[in-house]
């Protein structure tokens, strides 16, 4: 009789040891793709913020606007676009847009940009300026994670 009790717990410790072992390999696996998961994917992460914008004071017919490109990812961005609207003072209508085929930008770097177009301004009258980037490759946009920004950048 001790010797069936025996082979029973030797059976019953080599299954435990078995569960155990599975156990262990199966939440091994579940951590790690869910740290994957959370990984940029090792793309550019772009923003760009409007500097300044002004009548060209050499060239009257002339406007230009002025602004910073940020890239806060772990990837080159690529033929980056940056888009520049000059919307009425209520911020209702876009007067004037202008198309900035930037190009590159290096990884967690940041890069002040110009672009110039026809001046349409006026004295006496108020604008809003607003650049951001239009398009690019290799990148997610940053403003576009936020609803409320995309409908007032893009006029939704």
């Amino acid at each position: 009789m001790v010797k069936k009790d025996s082979t029973y717990r030797i059976i019953s410790i080599i299954l435990l040891i078995f569960v155990i072992t599975f156990a262990g390999l199966y939440f091994t696996k579940d951590i790690k793709s869910s740290e994957q998961s959370c990984d940029f994917e090792d793309i550019g992460i772009l923003d760009a913020q409007t500097f300044d914008w002004a009548t060209n004071q050499y060239n009257t017919s002339e406007m230009f606007f002025d602004y910073w490109l940020y890239n806060y990812g772990d990837s080159e961005a690529k033929n980056i676009v940056i888009r520049c609207d000059l919307w009425d003072e209520d911020g209702v209508k876009i007067l004037a847009t202008v198309r900035d085929n930037y190009g590159n930008l290096a990884s967690r770097t940041a890069d002040f940009g110009e672009v110039t177009t026809k001046d349409i301004s006026g004295y006496g009258i108020y604008y809003i300026p607003l650049c951001y980037v239009e398009s690019c490759d290799n990148c997610e946009v940053l403003y576009k994670r936020i609803p409320e920004l995309v409908t007032s950048y893009e006029g939704l």
